[in-house]
């Protein structure tokens, strides 16, 4: 097979993609064997982008098992560093897998911020697993701050003993 050859823009992009992942395949002291070759090939076809590490302290034969890698599975070399080497080769039958509408992923809509829609979303969700519960009454904000009627039918909070809060404040010495 011939060695797959990739534009600079492509080589950036799959570089910054492979900095976080880990190496797939580990040479031993036996070298590039034909196992080593096979696996490497499986883990291609599995991750298309994968690391390799080469344990030898010889940067020419580091090179030189790079190479023989990228030209035997016909594989796009996109970085050496070191003992470690990033080879890509693109999976065809990925590319024949496409997630069907049922399945594909919603859209996302833009999530308010801010206290005001989270407290607001919190609520909804307490009132949403008290109607699973059957308890509609025992949501925790809704003790603290009960609706009583005035005697002209205007509704006016009242406080947690019952009494309006006006009322509350005259007992206290304060007046309206």
């Amino acid at each position: 097979m011939a060695q797959l050859k990739l534009p600079r823009d492509e080589r950036i992009t799959l570089r910054a993609a492979a900095h976080h992942l880990d190496p797939v395949v580990l040479l031993g002291a036996s070298g590039l064997t034909e196992a080593v070759k096979k696996e490497v090939g499986r883990a291609l076809d599995a991750h298309e982008l994968i690391k390799v590490r080469v344990p030898s302290d010889d940067r020419e034969e580091r090179v030189e098992i790079y190479e023989t890698l990228a030209e035997e599975l016909g594989a796009a070399k996109v970085q050496l560093i070191g003992k470690l080497f990033v080879l890509y080769r693109p999976n065809p039958d990925k590319d024949k897998k496409e997630v069907p509408a049922e399945k594909a992923p919603a859209e996302k809509k833009e999530r308010k911020t801010g206290a005001k829609a989270r407290n607001q979303r919190k609520r909804l969700t307490e009132i949403i697993q008290a109607e699973k519960k059957g308890k509609a009454k025992s949501l925790p904000w809704a003790s603290t701050v009960k609706k009583g009627k005035t005697p002209k039918g205007q509704v006016k909070a009242v406080g947690e003993k019952g009494t309006p809060l006006g009322k509350r404040l005259a007992r206290k010495g304060f007046s309206k």
